[in-house]
């Protein structure tokens, strides 16, 4: 696969950049969408929960704590929820690239994943000039930002190569993950802090794949903490295998693909 990445590296760049600017194409606003679309949710999250319910990260806090902490999880949430909703028809919506064109199919997953991580890097962006504006200079262990990212990206690989295989053989899958990015969004500590769950639900938020991602996002960027390496190491492994998995799986069932589209 990386063999596969570096000989098409130029290809995958300017996909990329179709990608997300096609997004933008043809609109009075552009590229500004991707700045003012995180925005808008995180004002409606934060006055429905942080102002009207006037929750409070970790039951403390004032209502720009909770607006932040809110903001580094959605960002993450964001990134998995594009990728799973896109995927299951990343194939099925290409058929030139599987009928007509020679083109390595296993590398939509990963054009799909950049874009969504050119998203999450603009609401990084917004994040910092946020705590910039509410508190002054970022936690120095902000830098380690990119650690953890660099950790969720097998995660999403891995989330594209199986149900853009998938996609192609039940075409109901589109419906579940619809169905799942909603649930997920609720059984990640998103808009509540994990503490505030009762002790057993807690140990079952952290089978989420996406629970220990947000937590360590978190730690760095508002807490100022190191994270916690091991852990990272260990769920980097795990990521990559499950990656690797599913792309094995997608290349096993990609012969079928031209017979199905």
């Amino acid at each position: 696969m990386f063999a596969t990445l570096w000989r098409h590296r130029s290809l995958v760049l300017e996909l990329t950049k179709r990608e997300f600017s096609g997004r933008y194409r043809g609109s009075f606003g552009g590229i500004l969408w991707s700045f003012v679309q995180p925005l808008f949710l995180l004002v409606v999250y934060t006055i429905a929960f942080g102002i009207i319910l006037k929750a409070r990260w970790g039951f403390s806090g004032s209502t720009a704590d909770y607006a932040l902490m809110l903001f580094a999880g959605l960002i993450i949430f964001n990134a998995f929820s594009e990728c799973l909703s896109k995927s299951t028809a990343l194939v099925t919506s290409n058929p030139n690239f599987v009928k007509k064109v020679v083109f390595p199919l296993e590398l939509l997953p990963v054009i799909t994943v950049a874009t969504a991580l050119i998203h999450a890097m603009i609401g990084i962006v917004v994040w910092f000039l946020g705590y910039v504006l509410l508190f002054g200079t970022p936690k120095t262990t902000s830098i380690l930002f990119p650690v953890i990212l660099l950790c969720f990206v097998p995660v999403l690989l891995g989330l594209g190569w199986l149900l853009s295989a998938l996609g192609v053989i039940v075409r109901d899958i589109g419906q579940l993950t619809g169905m799942l990015a909603h649930t997920l969004l609720f059984l990640t500590p998103i808009f509540y802090s994990i503490e505030a769950a009762p002790p057993l639900l807690q140990n079952l938020l952290m089978l989420n794949p996406l629970t220990f991602i947000v937590e360590q996002f978190r730690l760095v960027l508002f807490y100022g903490q190191m994270p916690a390496m091991k852990g990272l190491a260990i769920y980097f492994v795990l990521a990559s295998l499950f990656a690797w998995v599913s792309l094995v799986l997608f290349r096993r069932l990609r012969p079928t693909f031209a017979d199905m589209v």
